[in-house]
């Protein structure tokens, strides 16, 4: 599938509110949207991945071919700097859904297959270790792809701190009420 027919992320996606699944793919198109609109942000959550300063692109559900079946991570991240590009599989939980160990395998085979450099799985499951990824996954899959991990706790001190710290500057003396 061609780049062209990617859907890009939404801030309000026009999908319906039904189960888990259109919850997941309403987050993922809102928080994405945010991310290439809100260029700090963006910044904020991808530079701890060593994604480069740039352009940022967002899309979600790009599907990829995998042996004989489809498969389609939620979301996909695609950062620009020149000539540089730094590509990310994202795959997000929403509620109590736990990641799942023989899908991010495949969401890292489909990343290697097509040069990305990452896959970002998001959900409200917490590491036990800073920097160590909730779910245990085949070692060998992460030669050459990232996995890394964005708890849902995590994205918002991350808005909360834009916004308190980032956002908008008052001029001195005028009223904060």
């Amino acid at each position: 599938m061609s780049e062209e027919t990617w859907l890009a992320a939404r801030l309000i996606p026009t999908s319906g509110i039904n189960g888990a699944a259109e919850q997941e793919r309403r987050a993922t198109s809102a928080l994405l949207a945010v991310m290439s609109s809100v260029r700090e942000f963006g910044r904020a959550l991808t530079q701890r991945f060593g994604a480069p300063a740039g352009q940022l692109q967002t899309y979600i559900e790009v599907p990829f071919p995998h042996g004989d079946k489809q498969c389609i991570p939620d979301g996909l991240i695609r950062v620009s700097r020149g000539r540089r590009q730094w590509t990310a599989l994202v795959e997000v939980k929403t509620g109590g859904n736990d990641l799942e160990t023989d899908q991010l395998e495949r969401y890292l085979d489909v990343a290697r297959d097509h040069g990305f450099d990452a896959l970002i799985t998001i959900s409200n499951q917490i590491p036990p270790v800073p920097g160590q990824h909730p779910t245990a996954v085949d070692k060998r899959k992460l030669r050459r792809v990232a996995l890394h991990h964005l708890p849902w706790s995590e994205i918002l001190t991350e808005a909360v701190m834009q916004k308190e710290y980032r956002g908008p500057r008052r001029s001195p003396g005028a009223s904060t009420r």
